[in-house]
C-alpha cells in the first residue's frame, strides 16, 4: 500500500510518526517533520513553512502558501497513492485535498483530527463530506456531526495519551532542583508569534509570583527548534536569571510538567499533557486583536481549553486576551501555590475529562487509526 501523508505542525508530525510505526510495510511519501523523517519520510518541503496560525498572521505568506498547496497537490497526483492521509492543519490540508479530488475523484482520502465544527463554522462538516471517505476524531462527541452529513467517522481517542508520563523526580535531580522547591513550568507557545505575545505578560506574572516565593524555580518549555534562543533572549533582561530560569526543549517537556507544582500554560494540546502529568495549571492566551475579534464573532463555545469544554465548566482557570494580564496570572498561580488542595481538586476533575477522551484506553489512537486507514485503502467495510 502507498500512502501520501501530510502533517503541518509539531503535533501532526508526532501523530504521523506513530501512524507510520503502526503501519510497517507501507510506503509513505508526503510532508512531515523530524519525527516522520526519522522513520524514512522524505518530506516535500520543510513543514514549518505551513505552521502558521491566525487570520492576520497568514496574510503576509498567502502567495507562498498557495504555491505550496499547488505543489503538494501536483506531487500527490503524480505519485497516485492508494490513500491520502491529512493530519490537522485544515487551512492547508483541506485545500490540497480539494484540488486532488477534482482531478482524482476516486482517490481514497482520510483526515485525522476533525475540524471543530462544534465550536465554529458548522458548514465545514458538509465540505469535508464532499471530499473525504473517512474522518478520525479525537473527541468522543464529534462523530455525529459528520455522520449526519454522510461522512464515516471514528473516534480514536487523543494521541497525546500514547506517551509515557512522569519522570518529575529524575528531572529535578538532573537540574539540581530540591525536592522541596516550588517549581512553575511555563509553555509560552510553539510559534514565534505566540512567544512574542505571551512572554512579556508571562514574565510579569512570574516576577509577581517570585515576590512571594523568592526561591521559585521557573522552567520554560520551548516546543520548537530555535525558539529556546528566542526565549533566552527575552529572559536576559528580566529578574529571572539562569539560576532561577531553566529552558528545556520539547524532548524534556513531559518530565518538566511532572516536576512542577503548577503550570502557566498557553492554550493548546500542552494542557492535556500537563493534566495527564497530574500537574494543576492556569491557562493564558493572547491573539492579535483582529484575529481575536473574528474568533469571538464565529465561536459558539465558552471555553478555550479542551478539559473545560469536556467538563462544561471552568475546571482550569482561563485568562484569555484582555484578561491575560500579569496581575491576573500572578493571582491565579499564587492561588494554587498557596493552597495545594485547589490544585489537587483540579487534577481530579481534569482526569475525568481525560478518561472520556481515551486516557487509559487499551487500544491506542494510532493503532485504531491504522486499522481504519488500512480498511479504507483495501476498500474493506469501514467501521
Amino acid at each position: 500500500m502507498n500512502i501520501y501523508i501530510i502533517a503541518g505542525e509539531a503535533s501532526g508530525d508526532a501523530m504521523g510518526a506513530k501512524l507510520m510505526t503502526e503501519m510497517r510495510g507501507v510506503k509513505f511519501s508526503g510532508v512531515g517533520g523530524l519525527k516522520m523523517q526519522e522513520l524514512g519520510l522524505k518530506s516535500l518541503f520543510d513543514y514549518s513553512e505551513i505552521a502558521l496560525m491566525g487570520f492576520l498572521e497568514i496574510l503576509p505568506h498567502i502567495f507562498r502558501l498557495r504555491k505550496l498547496i499547488q505543489d503538494t497537490a501536483s506531487d500527490i497526483m503524480a505519485k497516485k497513492p492508494d490513500v491520502l492521509v491529512t493530519i490537522d492543519s485544515p487551512g492547508f490540508t483541506y485545500r490540497v485535498a480539494k484540488i486532488v479530488k477534482k482531478t482524482c475523484p476516486d482517490m481514497k482520502m482520510v483526515h485525522m483530527v476533525a475540524p471543530s465544527v462544534w465550536a465554529y463554522k458548522p458548514g465545514r462538516a458538509v465540505k469535508y463530506a464532499a471530499i473525504y471517505d473517512h474522518i478520525l476524531t479525537l473527541l468522543p462527541f464529534e462523530p455525529p456531526y459528520f455522520e449526519a452529513v454522510g461522512l464515516a467517522a471514528t473516534f480514536i481517542g487523543h494521541p497525546v495519551f500514547e506517551q509515557k508520563f512522569g519522570g518529575g523526580d529524575a528531572f529535578r535531580q538532573r537540574y539540581g532542583i530540591s525536592p522541596d522547591a516550588k517549581v512553575i513550568v511555563v509553555t509560552p507557545g510553539s510559534r514565534k508569534g505566540e512567544i512574542a505575545r505571551h512572554m512579556p505578560v508571562f514574565l510579569g506574572a512570574l516576577d509577581g509570583a517570585r515576590e512571594k516565593y523568592p526561591e521559585l524555580v521557573v522552567v520554560f518549555v520551548c516546543a520548537s527548534l530555535g525558539l529556546d534562543a528566542m526565549a533566552s533572549e527575552v529572559l536576559r533582561d528580566t529578574r529571572i536569571k539562569p539560576e532561577g530560569g531553566i529552558c528545556v526543549d520539547n524532548n524534556e517537556r513531559l518530565e518538566a510538567y511532572a516536576a512542577a507544582d503548577v503550570a502557566l500554560a498557553k492554550s493548546g494540546t500542552n494542557t492535556l499533557e500537563i493534566a495527564a502529568s497530574l500537574t494543576p495549571m492556569i491557562v493564558g492566551y493572547k491573539l492579535n486583536f483582529f484575529t481575536f475579534w473574528l474568533v469571538k464573532l464565529m465561536a459558539k463555545i465558552k471555553y478555550a481549553s479542551l478539559i473545560n469544554i469536556m467538563g462544561g465548566r471552568e475546571i482550569i482557570p482561563e485568562f484569555l486576551q484582555h484578561k491575560c494580564t500579569a496581575q491576573n496570572l500572578t493571582a491565579g498561580l499564587l492561588k494554587i501555590l498557596d493552597d495545594p488542595k485547589i490544585g489537587q481538586d483540579q487534577v481530579a476533575e481534569s482526569m475525568k475529562a481525560l478518561q472520556e477522551m481515551g486516557f487509559g484506553s487499551k487500544v491506542s489512537p494510532s493503532k485504531e487509526a491504522a486499522r481504519v486507514i488500512g480498511g479504507v485503502g483495501a476498500c474493506l467495510p469501514q467501521a
